[in-house]
């Protein structure tokens, strides 16, 4: 860079984070860089004396050149300049003078961002996307990129990521299917590219799509198979009894021990066994480790069978295969009943209601009910609910409230826990049990 690039650089991007960023003049301050040793070190070095002079003398230049004004020393260092200032008046002539070194203001990658979004907002998406879209399109117009779950300077360096992950999360959000690279080819034509953006994607969707809302991020690292991303093959880990047929030979579900590990392709034979078996009840349970004690509890599979139960691990948010094959299981045998025993959480609640909306019929909570978790935090063994989710939680008991099911037992039960959770500001996972 040449003498003064570097000062040029450093006001512009301190200028492209302020509150003064696209607004007209008169600001309420001016932006400043101090040339010292904690904005520049180096050039305050005891071999930076080299490296100090031309910082000064690019000061002098922007000068000159009207993209900068000077606040110079008094007494010992009397005329040497001491700050960088950057005004309403500095800001154009600031940008054309860094043009010539390739500096990318922020308003062109807003502008570039517009389009984009422009052009999505014109295909086909399911309503909560094109909400999402309509808050993004207002946040540029403001120069406020929070939507994406960026900050501006983030967003400048990314901003060709920022790009393909918008547009992969709109081409997911009606549901896709396949492995991960083959969508990718179809998005991108580069079968790698959806795996290098799939951070920005997740974010993307947990922020657009209201059945995440209030979902921890630790909790989300699943969520693109929501959509029919596939990154491994797709597993259905149950325990009880039943006969599959699969390729002319038969499977018992309960020499699968301690828990079977069925591949989706087996999803229609596991469907049969459901129906033509002794199954009275299905369990789904949101985390592997009390899956595993649930089932160990019950003496077994052949134990859950006795009881006509079958135990099927949901490992968080289920896969749409595996709302797919419970759906299809509740319709033909329309007598099962169903229960979810999850965390006590925005994102065991969540599941809940997913489960319970996607198969269309109740869903007990089982053992995550609201007497459970009021005597768990009296003992003390609970974690303080975020802001955050207090909101989600508040959004989610509003929605329950004005569902047609809002009396059945099943919802009336899951506004109670949302209430105990709300009232006593605590949550709690199921290993608490």
């Amino acid at each position: 860079m040449r003498p003064g690039s570097e000062l040029l650089v450093r006001l512009l991007e301190k200028y492209e984070r302020s509150a003064a960023f696209g607004q007209p003049g008169p600001w309420r301050q001016d932006v400043i860089v101090r040339l010292d040793a904690r904005e520049f070190p180096a050039a305050f070095e005891p071999e930076g004396r080299e490296a100090l002079a031309d910082l000064r003398a690019g000061a002098e230049d922007l000068l000159r050149a009207g993209a900068a004004r000077i606040v110079r020393h008094r007494g010992y260092a009397d005329g040497l300049p001491r700050e960088a200032r950057l005004g309403p008046g500095e800001v154009e002539r600031a940008y054309a003078l860094a043009a010539g070194f390739e500096f990318v203001p922020l308003a062109e990658a807003l502008r570039d961002l517009a389009t984009l979004v422009e052009s999505l907002r014109a295909a086909p998406a399911p309503e909560w996307m094109a909400a999402y879209l309509d808050r993004v399109a207002s946040g540029i117009a403001r120069a406020d990129v929070s939507a994406l779950g960026l900050q501006r300077e983030r967003f400048k360096r990314e901003r060709g990521d920022v790009r393909d992950a918008l547009t992969a999360a709109v081409a997911l959000a009606p549901g896709a299917s396949g492995w991960e690279r083959v969508i990718s080819e179809r998005i991108f034509g580069q079968s790698k590219r959806l795996a290098a953006v799939r951070a920005l994607v997740l974010e993307i969707l947990l922020r657009a799509d209201p059945r995440w809302d209030g979902v921890s991020r630790d909790d989300a690292g699943d969520v693109l198979e929501a959509y029919g991303v596939r990154r491994k093959a797709g597993l259905i880990r149950c325990a009880g009894r039943g006969t599959m047929e699969v390729a002319g030979y038969a499977y018992e579900l309960e020499h699968f021990a301690p828990t079977a590990h069925l591949p989706e392709a087996w999803a229609d034979a596991w469907v049969e066994a459901i129906v033509r078996g002794t199954a009275a009840c299905i369990t789904t349970i949101e985390n592997e480790t009390p899956f595993l004690a649930y089932v160990e509890e019950a003496k077994g599979p052949g134990g859950l069978g006795e009881r006509g139960e079958l135990v099927i691990y949901t490992a968080g948010f289920p896969s749409p295969s595996l709302l797919d094959a419970l759906s299809a299981a509740r319709i033909r045998k329309p007598a099962l009943d169903f229960r979810h025993w999850g965390d006590a959480d925005v994102g065991g609640l969540r599941i809940w209601w997913l489960i319970r909306s996607r198969l269309g019929c109740p869903v007990a909570l089982y053992r995550t009910r609201a007497e459970w978790l009021e005597a768990t935090i009296d003992d003390g063994r609970v974690s303080r609910l975020e802001p955050g989710e207090r909101a989600s939680l508040r959004r989610l008991r509003d929605q329950l409230l004005e569902d047609p099911s809002a009396a059945a037992p099943d919802v009336v039960d899951a506004v109670r826990l949302i209430d105990v959770v709300l009232r006593r500001g605590c949550k709690a996972e199921q290993e608490r049990w």
